[in-house]
């Protein structure tokens, strides 16, 4: 007997959810492709089954939280004072414009949850296979190594909260994926990353505390395995101790007033004459990628010659309320916290569900890359965001049986 329409429908959108996380970080373009067919089948359903994504209520949250921020984006070109200048820039934030009708999408379709599980952990052994292949030195393939960095500790989580098949194989699986995630975080010699590595490690370790009274030996055993590895990768890591070391130098040396470019002095430079100028910003701030053109334009120093050629000042929350004011900022805000104030909400409810644990790694692992980076800014950043939010929104509403429309 053939399949179902519905049935085939599910199967096109479980194997696009199995594909992105493969495609993103590894293949220019290809994980935008995928968004976009997502996007096309939602506005398919919209149009044909004559629904709203801002009406239902399993998404609408989601609908909402998107094309709030997307709106601001626009205004924040807006005031600009050179919107035809900086209209160009806007695709890049057009995920954000397409998300509830890929929301709309994945709402259609029984999301089987093996699909994006094993996606992940491939996912991590193509990462971890570009590092080995370019021999470390930051080289990651087609994109940035911040990026490349960044996104690779949050899928390293994503696959790490899920539980494990009981066959052997399968365990075996997914313990090497997580070590060639090791091997691709660590290669990228992303210092950010590493920190926000840390702080997911601590919040999927409290996870992990609170639902001891069900913790198994082979789950401990897993976790022991995890901390062995981390502390050899990180005790006879040259690159993690070269770059902490030099991390080190620079912020002890711009601490007693060495105005020398580097690395982390242009950075601590660009957090500190931004605060001291924040009370300068109007309301609807000073236009898209304006940030360090405003503070620096007058800066004859050697950082601040350094710090104008960048469009955004290492730090998402300045960033954006350099560019687009309060209004920026609470979009931004808004769509980091509502979600995650949601999944902790689901998981005090049910430990047992690891998309909510899943959800908090991937809005935390956002927040915490958003201190030291720029965060929706990037279209590797923006798709990822889109995508696994929207899943994980979805499940999450699904869950707790909020009634659809």
């Amino acid at each position: 007997m053939g399949q179902s329409p519905s049935q085939n429908y599910s199967k096109v959108v479980n194997t696009l959810i199995f594909i992105f996380p493969i495609v993103i970080i590894t293949l220019q373009v290809a994980g935008d492709l995928v968004l976009l067919i997502l996007a096309m089948m939602g506005i398919y359903v919209a149009i044909s089954q004559k629904l709203s994504p801002f009406i239902i209520k399993d998404i609408k949250v989601f609908s909402y939280l998107a094309i709030g921020y997307f709106s601001a984006v626009c205004l924040s070109v807006l005031f600009s004072g050179q919107a035809a200048e900086l209209a160009h820039y806007i695709p890049r934030d057009l995920a954000f414009l397409f998300a509830p009708f890929i929301a709309l999408a994945m709402f259609k379709a029984e999301i089987n949850m093996n699909y994006l599980i094993v996606g992940t952990k491939v996912a991590l052994l193509v990462m971890g296979g570009v590092v080995i292949y370019h021999g470390g030195g930051r080289g990651t393939g087609v994109i940035n190594p911040a990026v490349f960095g960044n996104l690779a500790v949050i899928v390293f989580f994503i696959a790490l909260v899920f539980p494990y098949y009981d066959s052997l194989k399968h365990k075996v699986f997914s313990l090497v994926a997580l070590l060639f995630g090791l091997v691709a975080i660590i290669g990228s010699e992303t210092r950010g990353a590493w920190l926000s590595f840390l702080l997911l490690f601590a919040t999927y370790l409290y996870f992990f505390y609170k639902k001891q009274a069900k913790l198994t030996s082979k789950s401990i055993i897993i976790i022991v395995l995890i901390i062995a590895s981390i502390v050899t990768f990180s005790s006879f890591n040259q690159s993690i101790k070269n770059r902490s070391q030099v991390a080190y130098t620079q912020i002890d040396n711009w601490m007693s007033g060495d105005t020398s470019p580097n690395s982390v002095g242009i950075r601590l430079d660009m957090y500190e004459k931004a605060i001291d100028n924040i009370k300068n910003v109007p309301f609807f701030g000073h236009g898209y990628r304006t940030s360090n053109i405003i503070i620096f334009q007058n800066d004859l120093s050697a950082m601040g010659r350094i710090s104008l050629r960048y469009n955004h000042l290492h730090n998402a929350y300045l960033t954006n309320y350099y560019n687009g004011g309060i209004v920026l900022l609470s979009a931004l805000l808004l769509f980091l916290f509502v979600p995650l104030k949601l999944f902790i909400k689901a998981n005090s409810q049910n430990r047992e569900n690891p998309v909510f644990i899943a959800g908090v790694l991937l809005t935390l692992g956002y927040v915490s890359i958003g201190m030291v980076n720029i965060l929706l800014g990037d279209t590797y950043m923006n798709g990822f965001y889109v995508f696994f939010l929207a899943i994980f929104m979805l499940l999450d509403a699904k869950s707790v049986k909020i009634p659809s429309t």
